[in-house]
């Protein structure tokens, strides 16, 4: 396991530069968004409105409300990680096999979404101070899938820039290093999920 992580950091060490900008990108679009929305109240209120509507479908989401709302850790935690998962790989990674960084587009489109759904407004934002490490952690994984799409559209588009013969060979290659870069997501979703389900079921009352 040690190996694969090292194998990934030596990645994000390799394009660190595309990293950095990724994360900026990300993070800003989440503070502009949240600026824009406390000017903007309204934007809060529909956006509020769009989640408990699909929270309220059957389905791996409304699963995790309902287990978060019964208080049931154990549960909550599983359904969190297999959902944000689930996004980052349905979003992120597999439309950038298809078209190569598409998926980059998505993850800085939720960056700003978040923006508007947790921007400090209403009676609860109080809980948005234990929540925002969840957010940060959330976050981080989805800029490491961002980041992994990009390095596999350099590896297919450029792939004689990283020696390599042709682009099916960048295709695989870039494959390969999503994968590698994935040890690090799964990590960080798995610490993002365990502190959410403490956050929302223990610490948030305090907060209210």
């Amino acid at each position: 396991m040690i190996a694969h992580i090292c194998n990934a950091l030596s990645i994000i060490k390799e394009h660190r530069r595309a990293f950095i900008v990724l994360n900026i990108a990300f993070y800003g679009l989440f503070a502009i968004s949240m600026t824009v929305t406390l000017f903007v109240p309204e934007l809060h209120e529909t956006a509020k409105l769009a989640m408990f509507e699909v929270l309220s479908q059957p389905g791996y989401m409304k699963a995790g409300a309902d287990a978060y709302a019964g208080g049931h850790l154990l549960l909550a935690i599983g359904l969190t990680f297999v959902t944000n998962l689930g996004v980052s790989v349905v979003l992120t990674t597999l439309p950038s096999f298809v078209v190569p960084f598409s998926g980059i587009l998505a993850t800085l489109h939720r960056g700003a979404l978040w923006g508007v759904l947790f921007a400090p407004i209403g009676p609860f934002r109080g809980t948005l101070i234990p929540h925002s490490l969840t957010l940060l952690l959330e976050g981080q994984a989805y800029v490491l899938a961002a980041f992994a799409a990009y390095v596999q559209g350099q590896l297919i588009l450029r792939p004689r820039h990283y020696g390599i013969g042709s682009r099916w060979e960048g295709y695989r290659a870039g494959a390969v290093t999503v994968a590698r870069i994935y040890v690090l997501i799964v990590l960080v979703l798995i610490v993002a999920a365990v502190y959410e389900g403490y956050d929302v079921i223990y610490l948030a009352p305090y907060f209210r």
